[in-house]
């Protein structure tokens, strides 16, 4: 799936900031170590390890906002748009990517909080046996067999379906 416009734009910026010496002073955004005058260099530059640490820490925080606001966000693709590296060494998919967002079962908690939304509407199928908070569950996506997709408000689900557990995320 391709990264909305927005996506893009966040990770082209992350992508070309020179993070090697943020740490050591405020600039503007783009800023290049390589297109600096000698009086604007820092003495003090963060190693490779460190620069990657940084990059990686705010490409977290905007996935978590884009994350939280498009339902169709990959965060792997955003991570390799912005620079990151998302395979381990043995050239799997990297699960620290993911982990480094505040999500349960597919749902983003509210930007700037550790707290979900409530849920307004609730997803199952005729095939399922419970209804899910999304269809990024990792639940209803092993269960799903592409049938038609119904929607519910959370207190008018039919009882023939059990909450799935990604539904008892605390919501408060």
């Amino acid at each position: 799936m391709a990264l909305s416009r927005r996506a893009q734009e966040f990770a082209a910026e992350i992508a070309q900031h020179d993070w090697s010496d943020a740490p050591y002073r405020i600039d503007r955004a783009g800023h290049s170590r390589a297109s600096d005058s000698d009086s604007k260099r820092t003495e003090q530059v963060l190693t490779e390890k460190e620069t990657d640490r940084v990059r990686t820490n705010v490409m977290w925080v905007v996935a978590q906002t884009l994350g939280y606001s498009d339902p169709n966000f990959d965060v792997y693709e955003f991570a390799e748009a912005c620079g990151v590296n998302t395979i381990t060494s043995r050239g799997a998919k990297d699960g620290g990517i993911a982990a480094g967002l505040r999500v349960s079962y597919g749902q983003y908690t509210r930007p700037g909080t550790w707290k979900f939304d409530p849920l307004t509407e609730v997803i199952t199928t005729d095939t399922s046996d419970y209804y899910h908070a999304t269809e990024k569950c990792d639940l209803f996506r092993r269960g799903y067999q592409g049938t038609p997709i119904r929607k519910f408000h959370p207190v008018e689900v039919p009882a023939k379906w059990k909450p799935c557990p990604c539904v008892k995320v605390d919501r408060a």
